[in-house]
């Protein structure tokens, strides 16, 4: 049964790697880190359940007032076809803390698995990027 556990929590973060790494990253504003990411299975942030698209955004000056700096939205695009935060669409935000890491060159959501149908979201490290942002 351990076994089991391992292999799926295995094939379950390599899911969500393709996922994430099949999309594209949109430009950011100066400040900012953004990307849209996939989250094929029930994965927990905070007190909040996702599964499915999400624009996942970064504020360096938000950071730096102490405010929420990190803020996941529901996929949405504008007019033109690119991806759109709405603040009708947040879903959740909190001010991470940052974690020195390795430059990354896709997007890195690391996990850890609750239960064997529920993972948690514990950092995110966007493309290109060499700080992590821990979930509190």
């Amino acid at each position: 049964m351990k076994r089991l556990v391992q292999i799926s929590l295995i094939f379950g973060a390599l899911a969500m790697i393709v996922a994430a790494l099949a999309l594209r990253t949109p430009a950011a504003p100066p400040g900012k880190e953004m990307s849209v990411v996939d989250i094929p299975d029930k994965t927990r942030v905070m007190k909040t359940m996702l599964q499915g698209k999400y624009i996942f955004i970064h504020d360096d000056d938000k950071m730096a007032k102490g405010e929420p700096c990190f803020y996941i939205y529901e996929y949405n695009v504008d007019a033109a076809g690119q991806p759109e935060a709405r603040p009708d669409k947040l879903v959740v935000s909190f001010h991470c803390q940052p974690v020195q890491r390795e430059k990354a060159t896709h997007i890195v959501l690391t996990y850890g698995m609750v239960s064997p149908e529920l993972f948690e979201l514990r950092e995110i490290q966007f493309a290109g990027s060499i700080e992590g942002h821990r979930v509190p």
